[in-house]
């Protein structure tokens, strides 16, 4: 029976015209049956479909069980003319052996192919006949002929690939070749695509999708969860094969979940396959490359040299990717092994060489220590579990900042999350990495215990040695002096970095491009303490050096953190559009990834940002901005920041009317630390000022008197203010005199508080001229920063001064409605996430009967039996009433109502 099915699959002559003598099987040039458990893929089966009608030529290529002949057997099964197919093996490598499958192939689909062509060809000359009468057959196909030739990979003979492009060139429309191979095909694709005549579908497109995964496993009876089914597909990144093969094993699996987990495992199908059909397949010499190189997430031919020993590395890497073999070239040198294929590597490489692992998790570590990134050379040696090495080459790299502040996804501090505690170290260099990581935790004195431990040991070497060491641990407190608000030791911690940076920048093989980073931290952190210290104008030169230090690219983040706090030293000396310049640059670099979290930007940037908004009376987006620096200071704590972020809320509480809510806001802003001198003046003033707003002028006082009035003009403005609020008009005056003396000396933003207090008391007494004049003298000093806050502050009596004096209230419409454009009339703005107007829409009497009643502490119900309107109508003018005063509540809108002397 065997011998008459052998007779009946091989007959010895072929169709006429065949060489003699060369048997053709009738499996060869039949397409093969669509199984059962085949899925349907009509993404594929319409990408080959519309290469066939669009090139003459389309080429599929794709590993060992990618699935190129089970999409090509769908497709061919679609179509809806016949299709000639031939498949090939290593016996089809000859010149008459293949055009024999050809012309078989093409008769067998009804391609007209004329009787005449020659037996075989005999010599060059007879060969090139066949060829030329071949072609001008096919030519005349119309439709044309539809040729599959699968596996081309096995034909390495020049000849026959010649011969073949010869044919497809001359057939013309006549022919569409439909191409499968494990590597490009030997044939002049370049010359094709630049004639737009070729389709390529690659191991990408014919990649299963997790819904198309879902179906094949259920053909196979698999149910997997949604999350495995993810898992499995994300894992065999698509693999045809590898799905089949896992959906065949877990229907005896009793839990596919935990089979998805362990798709490799020594007895798996899968791992039996990968190693058979691939790993076994390669020369002893590939199989070490692959076997050593395997710890890597990517292989570089230097690396793989350097981890083999071998100098042939990289010509058996490039040789390996272009066969297809799982390992993908990622260009320049760069390569990755198929998530499968790497994890069975690894598998081999436990079981056949144990002891080599930490070897070569070493030799990558050092080979990514010379040539980086720093993150990956200390994650191989870390997997190595040498934890000396990998904490010494955090410190000697200058990069003890990424881990206080670890930056992107990748992050440096993370690959020490499986460092021991609690281990003694005989170097100082895991001791400090411990200790920042303290510190980025928030866990100081457990920072300050590790510390310690680390500069014992610095302290018994040589003084002139250990310099990186020294740096970190110095970089160390000054990180957590900022966080915790110790001034004193935060400035020497400055000072000794700064030092040691310099001696740092002679050492011989010292990397650049570290130094230039460290350099520019150091300045960053020494103009955040000069800021601290309320030496702004020598923050902001330190701070421009530092910018300036981190101009290469490969210190954006130093450089995005200097432009921040520099963005807000300009903000506290009043330069606001410097300030929101350099806090966009700021958070433009933030944008582009180079802050470790896209929720949690620059924090001093976003608190520049905020103070400039808050001076422009623009209280939305200081209340947006708050909001998010509130969660950036989560993640980078820096008490300054938080405590200015306390002032800033307090101000815009103020501008709103709510006085014991800004003074709140202040006692908040002291509580747990000894505040600057000069921040606790600034809270100083900003808590008088609301003591005024809630009425009670003897803690009003005692606050200016707190601020230095008799040294500081704007602590007379404050003591000025106060003694006015309590009607005391002679004593403000009195407290006023020395700031108009001195104003011509102080900054712009003092002069002007000075001029408007000494307007607000020309008004009251009666001096309109006088107040007139103060006031048009602020309204000047503004216009250039567009300092609108100091004008929503005194409201109550600018606003009927500016109803009485339209054409000034024209003049300087751009302080008292910014959304207007110069060519509009002035009107008042009536948005309430804006600062509050200062003219206002008149209010109706029947409106100004409401607000009494609401004053009353009466309910809406009440103030409608009490006026005879339904609840509805009290609603209306509660609405209109909220829109023209910019209140979002009753108690708002009675004060400001108070204010503007409308009720």
């Amino acid at each position: 029976m065997a011998t008459d099915a052998a007779e009946q699959a091989a007959t010895p002559a072929g169709p006429p015209g065949t060489p003699a003598g060369v048997p053709i099987l009738a499996s060869k040039i039949t397409a093969p049956g669509v199984p059962a458990w085949a899925v349907p893929r009509s993404r594929v089966t319409k990408l080959i479909a519309e290469g066939t009608r669009r090139s003459p030529l389309t080429v599929v290529t794709g590993p060992p069980g990618a699935g190129k002949t089970m999409a090509l057997a769908l497709w061919a099964a679609a179509e809806p003319r016949p299709v000639a197919w031939v498949s090939l093996d290593d016996y089809d490598d000859q010149l008459g052996v293949f055009w024999s499958y050809v012309v078989a192939a093409l008769r067998r689909s009804g391609v007209a192919v004329p009787e005449a062509l020659p037996a075989a060809p005999r010599g060059r000359a007879a060969g090139h006949v066949f060829l030329l009468r071949l072609a001008s057959a096919l030519a005349a196909q119309n439709p044309p002929a539809t040729l599959v030739i699968e596996d081309l990979h096995v034909l390495t003979g020049p000849p026959v690939l010649t011969e073949l492009d010869f044919v497809l060139r001359n057939a013309g429309p006549g022919l569409r070749m439909v191409i499968s191979s494990r590597t490009d095909p030997m044939l002049p694709l370049h010359r094709y695509r630049l004639a737009g005549e070729l389709t390529e579908i690659r191991a990408g497109e014919l990649a299963f999708s997790t819904a198309e995964a879902g179906l094949l496993m259920a053909q196979h009876g698999g149910t997997p969860s949604a999350d495995s089914l993810e898992c499995l597909t994300r894992r065999t990144e698509g693999w045809a094969a590898g799905i089949r093969l896992a959906a065949m094993s877990m229907d005896t699996h009793p839990d596919p979940d935990q089979f998805v987990r362990e798709l490799i495992t020594e007895d798996s199908a899968l791992t039996g396959y990968l190693v058979e059909e691939v790993l076994n397949t390669q020369p002893p010499e590939v199989r070490e490359v692959l076997l050593s190189t395997s710890i890597l997430d990517r292989v570089s031919a230097e690396a793989a040299s350097e981890l083999t020993g071998n100098e042939r590395a990289a010509v058996i890497l490039a040789a390996v990717a272009h066969a297809n073999a799982f390992v993908q070239s990622l260009g320049r040198g760069w390569y990755r092994y198929h998530t499968l294929f790497a994890d069975v590597l690894r598998l081999k490489l436990r079981r056949e060489y144990p002891g080599r692992i930490a070897v070569l998790h070493r030799r990558a570590a050092r080979w990514y220590q010379r040539n980086g990134p720093l993150t990956d050379a200390v994650r191989y040696a870390a997997r190595a579990g040498d934890w000396q090495l990998a904490a010494s080459m955090v410190i000697d790299g200058l990069a003890i900042s990424e881990i206080i502040e670890p930056r992107g996804s990748q992050s440096l501090a993370g690959e020490f999350r499986g460092m021991p505690p609690g281990q003694a170290w005989t170097g100082p260099q895991p001791y400090l990495v411990s200790a920042a990581a303290a510190v980025s935790a928030g866990r100081y004195k457990s920072a300050a215990a590790t510390l310690d431990t680390a500069d014992n040991i610095l302290e018994r070497g040589p003084a002139d040695q250990e310099a990186a060491g020294r740096l970190a641990a110095a970089m160390i407190r000054l990180s957590a002096s900022r966080r915790t608000g110790d001034l004193e030791a935060a400035t020497v911690a400055a000072s000794r970095a700064e030092a040691l940076v310099g001696r740092l920048a002679g050492e011989p093989g010292s990397s650049p491009a570290r130094h230039r980073q460290i350099r520019a931290r150091v300045l960053c952190d020494r103009g955040a303490v000069e800021l601290w210290s309320g030496h702004l104008d020598e923050a902001a030169r330190v701070l421009d050096a530092g910018v300036a230090a981190a101009a290469a690219p490969d210190v954006e983040y130093e450089r995005a953190d200097c432009r921040g706090h520099l963005a807000l030293a300009e903000a506290l000396r009043g330069r606001l559009r410097r300030a929101a310049k350099l806090a966009g640059g700021a958070m433009g670099a933030h944008a582009a990834g180079e802050r470790p979290s896209a929720q949690h930007p620059n924090p001093a940037a976003l608190a520049a940002l905020a103070w400039v908004h808050l001076e422009r009376g623009e209280l939305r987006e200081v209340r947006g901005g708050l909001k998010q620096l509130d969660a950036a200071l989560g993640v980078s704590p820096d008490r300054l920041i938080g405590v200015l972020a306390c002032s800033m809320a307090a101000c815009g509480a103020l501008a709103e009317g709510r006085g014991a809510a800004a003074a709140q806001l202040i006692a908040r802003a002291r509580s747990g630390w000894d505040v600057p001198a000069w921040l606790d003046q600034r809270l100083n003033l900003v808590e008088s000022r609301a003591w005024v707003a809630a009425g009670d002028t003897p803690a009003a006082l005692a606050a200016a008197r707190r601020a230095g009035h008799d040294a500081s003009p704007e602590a007379a403005v404050a003591l000025a203010r106060a003694w006015a609020a309590a009607g005391d008009g002679e004593s403000a005056r009195r407290a006023l005199m020395p700031a108009l003396v001195a104003h011509s000396e102080a900054p712009e933003r003092v002069r002007l508080q000075v001029w408007l207090v000494d307007a607000q008391l020309g008004y009251g007494s009666g001096d309109s001229s006088r107040g007139c004049r103060s006031l048009v003298s602020a309204l000047q000093l503004a216009e250039r920063e567009q300092l609108r806050l100091p004008f929503v502050m005194e409201r109550g009596w600018i606003g009927p001064v500016l109803r009485r004096d339209p054409e000034l209230a024209r003049i300087h419409r751009r302080l008292f409605a910014p959304d207007q454009r110069d060519d509009q009339p002035t009107a008042p703005s009536s948005t309430p996430e804006r600062a509050a107007p200062l003219t206002v829409e008149p209010l109706t009497e029947r409106e100004r009967e409401v607000l009494r009643y609401v004053s009353s502490m009466l309910n809406t119900a009440e103030v409608a039996s009490e006026m005879y309107i339904s609840i509805n109508t009290v609603k209306s003018h509660l609405k209109s009433i909220y829109r023209k005063l910019a209140a979002g509540h009753r108690g708002e809108a009675v004060r400001r109502a108070r204010q503007l002397e409308l009720i």
